[in-house]
């Protein structure tokens, strides 16, 4: 176990570029509370981070950019597909660093320009809407663009092609966990238990509660199918130990990973992550995404209604935004 200030110390090796709007609120869901059967539910409101209509990928971006021009790069390559909100906020953070971005959008050909796809439109990313067929291999695409810049003598920084990327949103969150804690201590609340999407920025609030020594308790939901969750995040646990040297890291048993709630599939909707973006917008006039945050709502709601959560546990959503995703389903939930 390690200080407040050693962690703060330790994260200070990493260039930061602040333009994050922090702290997020901590809020009480009461009415929404109330309608399943709990009086303990709060939500850490990640979706108001600024940064192009918020979400947790503005933290990972105050680390991820200082990253990519102290090492020399000059256009930025993302790989995502066309719900993507990690696709929108890149774009903002580039724009706001003038670095051109290429977006490679999978599934996107012929797709309407709605959502976050519109905001990539709007923010002025150069995108490359593939086809079923040509996201079969989106990453030799996106090779032969870098290859192509290179040619031009641009020095372009595919994301998928490095290792910082990887672990950035773990670097912020594990520094978020500071701003958390606090806000728990001003609250007078214990018998934490988080719920997220199982994924990086997680691990990140994981790996800042065990070094600090908090007993807080932690569930993931699995988003997407096509999840390789050794690769996509357990694989960096010990290289993220190493790097920041703290005590203790982020490990399989540390949170269950629960995979019920992605239905047919990655940006499919399911009628229990349908009820939960109702139930929260007409209950609390709070806003949640179909792909995301939508599901976490929806485990939360599910496991609450069938008394699979402690009654006396405070349960805190950690919303990530992926608001503009809405836009993109309003058949589906109208």
């Amino acid at each position: 176990m390690i200080t407040s200030e050693i962690l703060k110390n330790k994260l200070k090796k990493f260039p930061r570029y602040r333009f994050a709007h922090l702290p997020t609120p901590l809020e009480k869901i009461e009415r929404l509370g109330s309608d399943i059967g709990t009086t303990n539910l709060w939500v850490k409101r990640e979706d108001t981070t600024g940064l192009v209509l918020g979400g947790n990928k503005a933290r990972h971006y105050e680390f991820e950019i200082p990253h990519i021009i102290d090492e020399g790069y000059d256009v930025l390559i993302n790989i995502m597909d066309y719900h993507s909100n990690n696709a929108r906020m890149t774009a903002a953070a580039a724009n706001k660093f003038g670095i051109p971005y290429v977006l490679i959008s999978e599934y996107a050909k012929d797709k309407p320009k709605q959502g976050n796809m519109l905001i990539d439109v709007l923010l002025g990313a150069e995108i490359h809407a593939l086809s079923s067929e040509e996201s079969k291999d989106s990453r030799g695409y996106a090779k032969k663009i870098e290859n192509e810049l290179l040619k031009k003598g641009k020095n372009p920084y595919l994301l998928q092609e490095h290792r910082f990327p990887e672990i950035a949103g773990i670097i912020a969150y594990i520094n978020a966990t500071l701003e958390l804690n606090e806000q728990f201590q001003e609250k007078g609340l214990d018998n934490i238990h988080i719920y997220g999407v199982a994924g990086r920025s997680l691990c990140g609030l994981v790996t800042g509660s065990k070094n600090l020594g908090l007993d807080w308790k932690f569930t993931g939901i699995n988003v997407s199918e096509k999840a390789d969750f050794d690769d996509y995040i357990f694989k960096n646990s010990e290289y993220v130990k190493e790097l920041l040297d703290i005590p203790s890291t982020y490990s399989k048993n540390d949170f269950p990973i629960i995979h019920d709630y992605i239905g047919e599939g990655y940006g499919i909707l399911t009628p229990s992550v349908k009820e939960a973006i109702l139930k929260a917008a007409k209950l609390e006039g709070l806003l949640v995404d179909p792909n995301y945050s939508g599901p976490v709502l929806a485990a939360i709601i599910d496991q609450i209604k069938n008394n699979q959560i402690d009654k006396n546990e405070n349960i805190v959503f950690l919303h990530t935004g992926g608001l503009p995703s809405l836009f993109s389903f309003s058949e589906e939930l109208t």
